[in-house]
């Protein structure tokens, strides 16, 4: 069995393992990057071309009692990047750290507004703590998803609600839909646009191929 573990709301990695876990469980992994606790998000029959790890069992009391420890050691670490951040006067903002199970590494994800150079910060975060660390950075529509919002339709951002996948979206999807309007009008609290733009493109796409297949048949000759 494959399954779609979230290791992060950042992440999301295919892991094989026994057909005796549901969605939604809370599983210990093992990969060659170390142990961690991971989030089924959904499963498949089969083979994969990539496999990240191998699940190991579902958590137990005790593994909860130890990630709520290490939730807190996480606050302190990114704690810790913001003041370096602030001291090395970097464009970028911390938005959330995770450390892996086995506490073998500390993950940092952040935002900004272009791709950053940041080996001299990695370096000095890396001393400080005396871990191994990745530093990422993540868009703005990532952003969204972790800390949520209200969006112009007045309901809650679908991408915090129940969209696991954000897939690219373009304005020729708003074009095929007829919506004439500056990006502006047509984008979401992330600043990029709206991801509910592609919510009925199959169909739009599908009219669109009806109607000029209708046109093809109307011209032909009798």
């Amino acid at each position: 069995m494959i399954y779609e573990i979230e290791l992060t709301p950042f992440r999301v990695e295919p892991c094989s393992g026994e057909p005796s876990y549901a969605v939604h469980d809370r599983v210990l992994i093992k990969s060659k990057e170390g142990i961690d606790i991971g989030r089924i998000l959904s499963m498949k029959d089969g083979a994969n071309d990539y496999l990240y790890g191998e699940v190991l069992r579902r958590i137990t009391q005790k593994d909860l009692e130890k990630q709520k420890e290490l939730r807190e050691y996480e606050e302190f670490c990114l704690l810790e990047l913001k003041r370096a951040i602030e001291e090395f006067k970097f464009p970028m903002k911390a938005v959330y750290a995770h450390c892996q199970f086995d506490e073998e590494r500390i993950i940092f994800y952040f935002t900004a507004q272009k791709r950053l150079e940041f080996r001299k910060l990695h370096r000095y975060v890396s001393q400080k703590l005396n871990k191994r660390v990745v530093i990422k950075q993540i868009g703005s529509r990532d952003y969204s998803k972790l800390f949520g919002g209200i969006g112009p339709c007045g309901r809650n951002l679908c991408c915090r609600t129940f969209l696991t996948e954000l897939k690219s979206i373009s304005l020729r999807m708003a074009r095929d839909q007829k919506l004439y309007v500056s990006p502006s009008k047509i984008s979401g609290l992330c600043g990029r646009l709206l991801c509910c733009l592609n919510f009925e493109e199959d169909f739009y796409t599908q009219f669109s191929e009806n109607e000029t297949s209708q046109e093809s048949e109307d011209s032909a000759p009798s």
